[in-house]
């Protein structure tokens, strides 16, 4: 639609004729006056495009609002006069009709902003909120417009603003008329300029955290529950497991064993129902808050202690079917520890009386260490198999040669050093340096 054909609409809609005529002097007049302050018409948001200021249409996909001088002054003077007719007071609480010295004309009322946006057709509606949405500290936190939300209101088939978007509107009419500017423009210049509209509304302190999709989250409780009871998860649960993470996600950074906490409580609700955990036979503690993730970091641990290989997808299995009564728990610990015993036949013994392979290395692993020049927590009890290989362990003294000749010792500064010292006795023999 051209500007003219624009104007005319508007003011055939709300103007009489002869307040027609004085909204397109209005118009030209503004039109010249802010040609070069004015940014281009934005685009629509899903919807037809509008001709700019250059007569050409706007580019489908943006998300910008039409700046049209001739076009916003039109409808500013349209919804000055429209206004509240009974309230004589402006929203800065001058008298209606006041100027504004360095200003403009004091005309904005209590219901300017539904004025405003009542005046314009549904595709400048929608562009209009897109920008607001955009001002730093406009609106209270969460209540800002967005793209996606605007988007859904046009595939619903309307564009209804809110009582926060007429609250916005009316802070922009404010600093408008106090700027001798439009509300238009207003927004234009808040949106290039944050830090000024941060100065207006208030310096925005907090960003909104990403936070992971239901699919996603949906998909990972679903092979969780795949795995363990060859189900999916119902609806409800994946629905209770996406909020309770997305409420941690948006406070910050969600830990490892947070976000598994709270995956184990849905595993261990499940388990519950599915193997009647609260009927006689099953261990006193099965149901309780925290029981499966208790028995999960056990296991994991016996395994680890004991230099046992294990997925993750054994350990929810097996920490899961030890819920249904301690005896399972204690064979699943009795289990790791004839797998120790297989692999290091020379401590069986020790095993047996529920000792871990960590524990019964431990004077080889600190040796390891030192020799090394590493720390005991870097230790893995798979990398000492060796030791307990046998029918009788390595005395410390043939461990501590069998890692002097190894690969990891000449990777060691310790090892580079005592090569320099060498080279250099071997120069001072040679009278060399």
């Amino acid at each position: 639609m051209a500007v003219t054909g624009v104007v005319k609409a508007v003011g055939s809609a709300i103007l009489s004729k002869g307040a027609k005529k004085g909204a397109e002097t209005v118009a030209k007049k503004k039109m010249s006056k802010t040609k070069k302050a004015a940014i281009g018409v934005g685009g629509v948001v899903g919807l037809k495009a509008l001709v700019g200021q250059d007569g050409k249409p706007v580019q489908p996909g943006s998300t910008g609002i039409p700046t049209s001088s001739a076009i916003d002054a039109a409808k500013i003077d349209a919804a000055n006069q429209v206004g509240m007719f009974g309230n004589n007071t402006t929203l800065s609480g001058l008298q209606k009709g006041g100027v504004i010295a360095g200003g403009g004309t004091a005309n904005y009322v209590k219901g300017a902003g539904a004025n405003y946006l009542a005046n314009l057709q549904p595709s400048e509606r929608a562009q209009i909120l897109v920008r607001l949405g955009q001002i730093p500290g406009l609106y209270a936190k969460g209540q800002a417009p967005t793209p996606d939300f605007i988007q859904r209101m046009i595939s619903g088939g309307s564009i209804v603003p809110r009582p926060a978007d007429f609250a916005a509107l009316e802070q922009i009419a404010s600093v408008a008329e106090w700027s001798g500017s439009t509300i238009g423009n207003t927004v234009v210049k808040l949106i290039s300029q944050p830090a000024l509209a941060q100065q207006f509304f208030g310096k925005v302190t907090t960003t909104p955290k990403a936070v992971s999709s239901s699919a996603v989250l949906g998909a990972e409780l679903n092979d969780k529950f795949l795995d363990l009871f060859e189900t999916k998860a119902d609806s409800a649960t994946i629905n209770a497991y996406t909020k309770e993470i997305n409420a941690l996600e948006s406070k910050g950074t969600v830990g490892s064993q947070q976000k598994e906490d709270i995956l184990l409580k849905y595993i261990q609700k499940k388990a519950t129902q599915q193997y009647n955990l609260v009927e006689p036979g099953a261990i006193a503690s099965a149901s309780s808050k925290g029981a499966l993730g208790r028995r999960v970091r056990s296991l994991r641990t016996a395994y680890s202690d004991n230099g046992i290989p294990i997925d993750e997808r054994q350990i929810y299995n097996k920490s899961v079917q030890s819920l249904r009564s301690e005896e399972a728990y204690k064979n699943e610990i009795d289990s790791v520890m004839m797998q120790a015993g297989s692999v290091m036949p020379a401590f069986k013994e020790y095993f047996a009386q529920g000792k871990t392979a960590r524990d019964v290395l431990s004077p080889w692993i600190n040796t390891r260490a030192r020799v090394l020049g590493i720390s005991e927590d870097q230790i893995k009890v798979s990398d000492m198999y060796d030791v307990g290989s046998g029918p009788v362990p390595l005395s410390i003294q043939e461990y501590k040669k069998q890692l002097y000749k190894s690969e990891d010792f000449r990777k060691t500064d310790a090892f580079k050093e005592r090569g320099l010292g060498d080279m250099k006795s071997l120069f001072r023999a040679l009278n060399i340096g």
